[in-house]
């Protein structure tokens, strides 16, 4: 156990104690060494072994208490050095310590901003989509209908061919459609995020049948702000993605709650759960950048993130973002 840190008038303090205490002890040895007469008993007690010179072990002990002394000289020296040394490898981890923590913070900013461009990006790509792709798709899909309700008076043999127009308009706009949900997600501002993630879910199975989902949605969305429930919506989707392509897995627990501790502080916890393959904790996260890039979103908004393997198999990812 460490001793605690001594003031300088502390260790004054306990120095001045330490040297009444052994001033004290030779006075007290004096007086019982006069009051027994050790002396004398010493000498009559070393002459029975003068054939061993019991009586010049005295200077024995003279030079070997000379010795310690000059022994523990030279340990406190030692120990001062490398208590100097010490101090100056803390001083140089404190200082690089320090330069981490700014890196970090500069990190998780510059992510922040890498984030807020992309969802820039891609707000305008859906609106793109939206107002040019999505209009003349709709305007090509109208005029088609229009004129395979004329080719049949006109030309019947153009009916197959615009009928293969309005297919392809169609499917364009479907494709286009499925685009723009994963652009920007659907009434993230408006219904709140538990709607938005109802419907993703939704999505999802309509593409991926085969997996059994378990839901559990306790969401105030009142207490989510857009950036917080953007943030959910996107590492709900790479969560998805990353069981879709790699767990091989059948199903899928999904628990997401706001949690209400007080009225300064509450938090927005999403835990998902598979029964999947799992992964070697020693790999980490191994190579892929979307388990990355959730954490570090999570990180930003200073969030907590946590990926173990589940028991007996499978995969946690468990999410928590202070409100």
């Amino acid at each position: 156990m460490m001793s605690p840190k001594l003031s300088p008038a502390d260790r004054s303090n306990r120095g001045k104690t330490d040297l009444v205490v052994i001033i004290g002890a030779s006075l007290f040895t004096y007086f019982v060494a006069g009051y027994f007469d050790l002396a004398e008993r010493w000498i009559n007690w070393a002459a029975l072994g003068e054939f061993y010179q019991l009586d010049e072990i005295i200077f024995v002990l003279l030079v070997f208490s000379a010795g310690l002394m000059w022994f523990g000289r030279r340990r406190y020296i030692e120990l001062q050095e490398t208590l100097k040394r010490n101090l100056e490898i803390k001083t140089k981890l404190e200082v690089q310590n320090a330069d981490n923590a700014k890196l970090l913070l500069q990190n998780r900013a510059l992510i922040k901003h890498i984030t807020q461009v992309r969802e820039a990006e891609r707000n305008h790509l859906a609106a793109e989509l939206h107002d040019v792709f999505g209009q003349y798709l709709a305007a090509i899909d109208v005029n088609a209908s229009v004129a395979i309700k004329y080719s049949t008076v006109i030309d019947p043999k153009l009916q197959s061919i615009l009928k293969t127009i309005q297919d392809s308009a169609s499917f364009l706009r479907n494709v286009t459609r499925s685009q723009l949900r994963s652009l920007k997600p659907p009434g993230l501002e408006t219904v709140g995020l538990s709607a938005a993630i109802e419907d993703l879910i939704s999505q999802w199975q309509m593409s991926f049948p085969d997996y059994e989902i378990n839901i559990a949605i306790e969401v105030d969305d009142q207490l989510v702000d857009y950036d917080t429930a953007l943030t959910i919506y996107r590492c709900m989707q790479e969560a998805l993605t990353n069981i879709t392509r790699h767990a091989e897995a059948s199903i899928i627990h999904i628990d997401l709650c706001t949690q209400n501790k007080s009225a300064q502080c509450n938090d927005i916890s999403l835990t998902i759960r598979d029964n999947g393959i799992g992964f070697d904790p020693n790999e980490g996260m191994g190579k892929g950048l979307g388990l990355i890039g959730i954490r570090e979103r999570i990180h930003a908004l200073n969030g907590q993130f946590n990926l173990h393997p589940a028991d007996p198999r499978g995969t946690v990812l468990a999410l928590h973002i202070p409100l």
